[in-house]
């Protein structure tokens, strides 16, 4: 195995881990996927060590997508609150 082809996806999956603006998440994410699904088609040998890692990956960054899906989408009003300075009347 190449520590090349390993610290590639590392290096994607801990940019899309550690990345704090929203605006950059879903690339982060997206690029860290492509970076692991290509570690995957690698013909190069994946320890069971590696391919444990790379499972883990991928399972944080669908829970870490979600969060940040659920984070951004607005969620719908159900007709139940009341905007400010607009009292229900009697």
């Amino acid at each position: 195995m190449s520590n090349l082809e390993s610290s590639v996806w590392r290096t994607a999956y801990v940019a899309a881990i550690l990345e704090t603006k929203d605006a950059l998440m879903s690339d982060r994410i997206s690029d860290a996927r492509a970076a692991i699904n290509e570690r995957l088609s690698s013909q190069f040998e994946i320890t069971p060590h590696e391919h444990e890692a790379l499972d883990a990956a991928v399972q944080k960054l669908a829970t870490l997508n979600v969060q940040h899906v659920e984070f951004i989408e607005p969620t719908a009003t159900t007709g139940d609150t009341v905007p400010p300075g607009e009292g229900r009347e009697p």
